[in-house]
């Protein structure tokens, strides 16, 4: 058994920027309006696998952590992250981004890919449910019609 949440019908988006380090066109610092759809699979506890409205919050709070920010991943080998006074450097190659921190999100994953972001994404969802949840599927989409997922599988408990 599984619910759904579609993120554009439901309006789990947020808008951030990013850039994939030395991708011809997506290696400049660019921005999309993204989507967060989700699928929970597992049995009903009382009479819900998890309430619609629970689900719908925690993915709000997911989406509002990352809202018009800069997002940067802090485990992507092809960067070096800095710190100097209240700003954040990031050099790639010759490149020098230098933002307000306050600016900035660091994702614990190796790319802001919406492949990477969708495990993130996921990986947070999963640690909220409880142990009637057995798989989360997340789609990150960049715009209507494009977008990347993952299937998280949970053991037992």
């Amino acid at each position: 058994m599984w619910i759904e949440l579609n993120g554009w019908m439901a309006k789990l988006r947020f808008s951030a920027c990013h850039l994939i380090p030395y991708h011809q066109k997506c290696g400049r610092l660019h921005g999309h309006t993204y989507a967060v759809s989700v699928k929970i699979h597992g049995a009903r506890s009382d009479e819900f696998i998890i309430d619609f409205e629970l689900l719908k919050e925690l993915i709000s709070e997911i989406c509002g952590s990352l809202d018009h920010h800069v997002i940067i991943a802090r485990n992507d080998p092809r960067i070096k992250i800095r710190t100097e006074g209240d700003g954040v450097i990031v050099d790639i190659g010759e490149k020098n981004y230098r933002f307000p921190a306050d600016d900035v999100v660091f994702v614990p994953t190796d790319s802001t890919s919406a492949e990477s972001l969708s495990e993130y994404v996921a990986s947070r969802i999963a640690s909220r449910m409880g142990p009637n949840v057995n798989r989360i599927e997340v789609r990150i989409d960049e715009g209507i019609g494009q977008g990347a997922g993952c299937m998280l599988d949970l053991e037992a408990a």
